[in-house]
């Protein structure tokens, strides 16, 4: 079954050369001019990706992007911004919101088709594509189930670029060590052929005549033999210093190709160092796929606990070294008095502005942010004995102070539900993965 990529933009010509790319891959191609078509259109259909404009008329490509993550019927769909904007906080902002990310306007087949592969949009089975929405599914609808099988693929593609790197740096290296070899021996080879040729020849010629005058000149003999001997010493000398610069000449070549073979081998650190730069962004992004936690309970309980572990199985296959740091984030919710100090979420059509409480002070929604159950506070504590410290998680409550999302003024149109609804979306925690300077995949 083929599968289908909603494009939402204002441009015609942009959704065109998108549509043409994406047909490439087999792909069903959908449009939407506005933000507002794009709702109406996931009403009744459900894509397999949405490309989304962020500059359009009316509700603008990060409204849809939020309005479509509050829907439990299309909060799985994932969303490529398809955009001019550029810059890591605009990034920050489109992942925050719940964009896998972004691409420009002028993307290139091969990084559309990256994108494609990474999202499992091409290159994979129907069967398993239905699998992974389903459990999508329960995970928006409350059941966080276990990260299983957690991006296998991005491990098997790292896997296979590293033994490609290393397979042809084995080989240059082997042949630039064998040359360097048969270079060496060929300077050493020739001159010692041509004193041997020398020294050899001219006594074989001159033996006959010294032997029949042998007698008579036998003082002469060891006079010429010294003289000889002083001159195959000076000959010699002369030799050894032509070997020596030949030898201090084929050094300096050999300073070249060991040059040559630490670019290579520099290259090939940078191609490990931005795959291993991929795969660290592709693991942060998956654990934060659902940050939220509802009212009052436990930011750090069972449910992160399972993410948690995951992503450190996952940290543990790429060598990582570094520190996981857990952000816990307090929603400011509308609230009724329970009972005495007693206070629970307040009647979705009450009024925000009768609310008996919004929120709580910072130090309560500080100490708030820190709880966690006992499981989890057991594994971080045993996260050196794990590892010898290689992986170091800090625990962080930022309380209030940080919300996602600005809160509605509080008037008599504004209802509990949809400031609560606000309250939700800021109600989360985030995982930031910091590598050590020095690290990178070894």
């Amino acid at each position: 079954m083929r599968k289908t990529a909603l494009v939402v933009d204002d441009s015609m010509t942009a959704r065109k050369v998108l549509q043409r790319m994406l047909e490439v891959h087999d792909l069903v191609v959908d449009h939407a001019a506005s933000a507002e078509d794009a709702l109406t259109y996931l009403s009744q259909n459900r894509p397999d990706i949405i490309f989304m404009d962020h500059e359009m008329p009316g509700m603008d490509g990060f409204e849809a992007v939020t309005a479509i993550k509050k829907n439990p019927a299309t909060a799985t769909i994932p969303i490529m911004m398809y955009t001019a904007q550029e810059g890591e906080l605009y990034v920050g902002q489109a992942r925050a919101l719940g964009a896998v990310g972004v691409l420009p306007k002028q993307v290139e087949p091969v990084e559309l088709s990256k994108v494609l592969e990474s999202l499992r949009v091409i290159g994979e089975d129907a069967e398993h594509r239905e699998h992974y929405l389903e459990v999508e599914e329960d995970r928006a609808s409350g059941e966080y189930p276990a990260l299983d099988k957690f991006d296998q693929d991005l491990g098997v593609l790292i896997q296979e670029l590293f033994d490609q790197q290393r397979a042809i740096m084995r080989h240059d290296l082997r042949n630039s060590q064998e040359e360097i070899a048969a270079r060496v021996a060929d300077e050493i080879r020739t001159p010692a052929e041509i004193q041997g040729k020398s020294g050899t020849g001219w006594l074989t010629q001159h033996v006959p005549t010294f032997a029949a005058a042998l007698l008579a000149v036998f003082a002469a003999l060891f006079a010429w033999l010294y003289w000889l001997t002083l001159a195959s010493s000076a000959d010699l000398r002369r030799e050894n210093a032509g070997l020596q610069i030949a030898l201090e000449q084929q050094q300096a070549a050999g300073s070249q190709d060991s040059f040559q073979s630490q670019q290579r081998l520099a290259e090939y650190r940078q191609a490990l160092d931005s795959t291993y730069a991929v795969a660290l962004d592709a693991l942060e992004w998956a654990a934060n796929r659902s940050p939220g936690f509802d009212f009052y309970t436990e930011p750090l309980g069972d449910v992160r606990l399972a993410i948690i572990d995951e992503l450190s199985s996952r940290l543990d296959v790429l060598n990582f070294r570094g520190l996981v740091r857990i952000e816990s984030n307090i929603g400011d919710f509308c609230m009724t008095m329970s009972g005495p100090a007693e206070y629970v979420l307040a009647a979705p059509d009450l009024p925000a502005v009768r609310c008996d409480r919004i929120g709580f002070d910072a130090s309560e929604a500080y100490e708030q942010g820190l709880r966690q159950s006992a499981a989890f506070s057991n594994f971080v504590s045993r996260a050196n004995e794990r590892n010898g410290g290689a992986i170091r998680f800090e625990i962080i409550s930022l309380g209030n102070t940080n919300p996602l999302v600005a809160y509605p003024p509080r008037a008599d149109v504004t209802t509990a539900s949809a400031w609560n609804q606000v309250a939700a979306s800021n109600q989360r925690v985030d995982i930031l993965l910091f590598p050590d300077v020095t690290e990178g995949p070894r």
